[in-house]
């Protein structure tokens, strides 16, 4: 007895080193947040006040010192995010994670950022403005501190990353994977060039193509059966990424005839793809020469999103057409030649080398054109080479210049200054200020194309005679500066150019925005308040229209029933509103994509059919498609013996839809809840592992909203049952001018630290989740009389 008893005692006693080791571990993994550090390299002291949702409020001497020390606090909070962000656009992701991201090395090797980056780089290091220099190698200096002295973050240890420097070819590497995943040309040009080569001019008829007129230069394009998987592959590769991929948006900014003080106030949610950590770092620096509110992307020093007490910035993607594809023509007898303009051109070549974990090498070789690279040899094609025209690697710009150029305005025209900078990716960039001025600018050097050039198809590269031909001044870009209706606002939507015509782009649908302006139109006298729940608005102005085509078709068509009379009923009294507690948006939601199905699917497959839904295209078409009862897409190809119409395929989704309610739900509509179905969880790239999922996944959490209200909390319509959100607000932020230091107001989907062991890692999540806001503080003696934490850090040697 006596020995097991000590032995009991023994095990006891390791247990009790165990834990005690474990939560000695957890404790020095954790984020600094008080005391004192001396960090070499600052000139003075610099004090650092963590609020009580862990963001820094920077107090610094010089620019130089904040910078320095902003770069250190985002480090602690962020590095594993900063990590895997810097080795997106290089290529380098198999390093950490294995073979399962070899595609994605495979895509971004080819399309070249990281080259342009380093030539990037270079013209930084040799004609930048010294000020801005020495600020940017002062954030890296910070990260670079943390790096040597603090803590390894625990993903760097579960996956065995050796930790090291970042430079400014890291910094340009996170800004180019940020403008790729702005661009959407890619989900969807390839496919509609197949539809057209496959199927014919009339199949494109149903679909809303923006500006682009198909039908009368149809005759000039060759299809692109070429590339028709490099839809689905690139947008799997984005889908895989361990991060997240830029969306869509929201922003207004209402002028001081339409708002309660007389002052300016500005709303913004960018919607991003939802992960963990979230994009957006929040902090705020203040030093001589310097005072801005930012949110920051991983591993960059200057904020795109940021207000002053002078001014504020809200950014939406332009979602113009920056990206075409060419399919070019081989020289015959002669493969490492190609046609362009009636001569023959050598392909550029470099070669590839992927380092892949625990797997042998991955060895590729990028051929490039007069366009751009080879896209489809990543899909080893035996076919004819498409090449890729992108804006943002043909155009030199001053990116990290205009960034901080950007935190630095004080009124208007600094502002405007800045916007005509922007190359890529395109930017809707909303200003308000204290002295009352609102504006908007599509910010992008958009490209001139030829007449004949149809830019949503795969154009011929061999006879040059698409090329682009340069780029159009600022001054004729989408914009407007203090208009007399009093407010400007973006939601994704198509724009109108001041040279006389739509530009090209893949626009969203006009929803969210219809919403807005019939909001924004008839309200006076706005509140920040009132500007919070406009921005947590469920309602749509379309979706009670897509009901009455729908019950208008069917009606009297149907067999009756309980459950179908039910349904008919909600749907009938249905306002549009995706509220947690209504069932209307489930019926909808399930009929409305069975009615895609039976129109789409027959002629596309199951592959290009969800290919639509990652694109605007379907949801700006949608509506149009289900008004037109003569469109070649209602007869399903399979019936040789019936031409289906319009009521055929309403009547049969509307049976079916039913009947997979039934089965998911229960008989009774009564007890449909959207909030149960529509739910959003934010996962980290180790939420996939069972162990692992409750430590670093955050959620999942009931949420309203839809894919097309203002609440834009998206989904992905052909999911069975759940709908899970996968993108949505990033922030939701007002800046209101009648009280810019203590009237502003934000939230983040999870917290401020990307750190699992950081109180502030997901300590906002159900705030969002509900539709609440915190505080953006600047007045320097509220944070210091609130803010919990004082993390004071001192020059070495003093």
């Amino acid at each position: 007895m006596l020995m097991i008893k000590r032995i009991f005692l023994a095990l006891g006693a390791l247990a009790l080193l165990l834990a005690v080791g474990i939560y000695i571990y957890i404790q020095h993994l954790k984020p600094t947040y008080s005391g004192e550090l001396t960090l070499e390299g600052l000139s003075d002291e610099v004090e650092v006040y963590f609020d009580d949702y862990g963001i820094p409020h920077i107090y610094g001497q010089s620019e130089e010192d904040a910078y320095l020390a902003l770069g250190y606090v985002h480090a602690q909070d962020r590095l594993f995010q900063m990590e895997v962000v810097r080795r997106i656009a290089s290529g380098r992701l198999s390093e950490i994670f294995g073979r399962d991201l070899v595609n994605a090395d495979k895509l971004f090797r080819t399309l070249g950022i990281h080259q342009y980056s380093e030539m990037m780089a270079e013209d930084f290091d040799s004609s930048v403005d010294r000020n801005i220099k020495k600020n940017t190698y002062a954030y890296l200096a910070g990260v670079n501190k943390f790096i040597d002295a603090g803590p390894t973050p625990i993903e760097f240890s579960i996956l065995g990353i050796e930790k090291s420097h970042f430079t400014i070819v890291d910094i340009h590497n996170a800004i180019g994977y940020l403008g790729f995943s702005f661009a959407s040309a890619y989900k969807i040009e390839p496919l509609l060039s197949h539809i057209y080569q496959n199927l014919g001019a009339d199949y494109l008829k149903a679909f809303d193509l923006g500006s682009s007129e198909i039908t009368q230069t149809i005759d000039n394009f060759p299809g692109g059966d070429a590339v028709l998987d490099l839809s689905n592959y690139v947008s799997n590769v984005m889908d895989a990424l361990p991060t997240a991929s830029w969306i869509g948006s929201n922003s207004w900014v209402l002028g001081p005839e339409k708002t309660q003080s007389g002052k300016v106030i500005l709303e913004n949610d960018p919607h991003v793809g939802f992960a963990q950590p979230a994009v957006w770092y929040e902090a705020h620096l203040e030093a001589p020469g310097l005072s801005v509110y930012g949110y920051y992307i991983a591993g960059v020093p200057f904020a795109p999103l940021s207000h002053s007490r002078d001014c504020a910035i809200g950014l939406t993607m332009f979602t113009n057409d920056d990206l075409d594809f060419y399919q070019e023509k081989i020289t015959p007898n002669d493969s490492a030649q190609y046609e362009h303009g009636g001569q023959s051109h050598y392909f550029e070549t470099r070669k590839e080398t992927i380092k892949v974990k625990d797997s042998s090498d991955v060895a590729i070789t990028v051929r490039e054109t007069i366009h751009g690279p080879i896209i489809n040899d990543v899909l080893d094609l035996k076919s004819e080479p498409v090449s890729m025209y992108w804006t943002f690697t043909q155009k030199e710009a001053p990116i990290l210049e205009t960034l901080y150029e950007l935190n630095h305005i004080t009124n208007i025209n600094d502002a405007r200054a800045v916007a005509r900078k922007v190359h890529a990716p395109g930017l809707n960039i909303m200003y308000g200020d204290r002295e009352g001025n609102i504006a908007w600018w599509a910010s992008a050097h958009l490209i001139r194309r030829p007449d004949s050039t149809n830019s949503v198809l795969v154009n011929d590269g061999a006879s040059g005679q698409y090329d682009a031909l340069g780029f159009y001044v600022f001054e004729e870009n989408p914009q407007a500066e203090n208009p007399p209706w009093n407010y400007v606002y973006s939601a994704n939507n198509q724009t109108r150019t001041t040279f006389g015509k739509p530009y090209p782009g893949h626009y969203a649908a006009e929803d969210r925005a219809r919403r807005i302006v019939a909001v924004l139109d008839k309200t006076g006298n706005f509140t920040t308040e009132q500007a919070k729940q406009m921005a947590l608005d469920t309602k749509s102005e379309n979706a009670p229209e897509v009901v009455a085509s729908i019950l208008n078709t069917i009606g009297g068509t149907i067999e009756p029933s309980r459950l179908s009379d039910q349904a008919w009923q909600v749907l009938e009294k249905w306002d549009g509103s995706f509220s947690l507690e209504s069932n209307a948006p489930i019926i909808y939601s399930k009929v409305l994509f069975k009615i895609l199905e039976g129109a789409l699917k027959d002629e596309l497959g199951e592959k290009n059919f969800k290919q639509l839904f990652e694109t605007h295209m379907i949801q700006r078409s949608t509506q149009p498609l289900l008004s037109n009862d003569s469109t070649v897409w209602w007869d399903d190809v399979h019936t040789q013996d019936k031409v289906e119409t319009r009521s055929d395929v309403f009547n049969r989704a509307w049976n079916e839809s039913l009947k997979e309610l039934e089965e998911l739900h229960g008989d009774d509509p009564q007890d449909w809840k959207w909030g149960k179905v529509h739910t959003i969880e934010h996962e980290h790239p180790f939420g996939k592992v069972g162990v692992l999922k409750k430590l670093f996944n955050v959620g999942p959490y009931e949420v309203p909203g839809s894919n097309m209200v203002i609440n834009n909390l998206k989904f992905h319509l052909y999911e069975p049952g759940q709908y899970h959100v996968y993108a949505g607000p990033s922030t939701r932020r007002i800046i209101d001018f009648s009280d810019v230091e203590s009237n502003s107001w934000s939230i983040l989907p999870t917290g401020n630290s990307g750190n699992p062991f950081s109180p502030h890692y997901a300590d906002q999540a159900e705030m969002f989740a509900n539709g609440e806001y915190r505080k953006q503080m600047m007045n320097k003696d509220e944070i210091k009389n609130t803010s919990p934490n004082w993390l004071v850090l001192k020059p070495l040697g003093k």
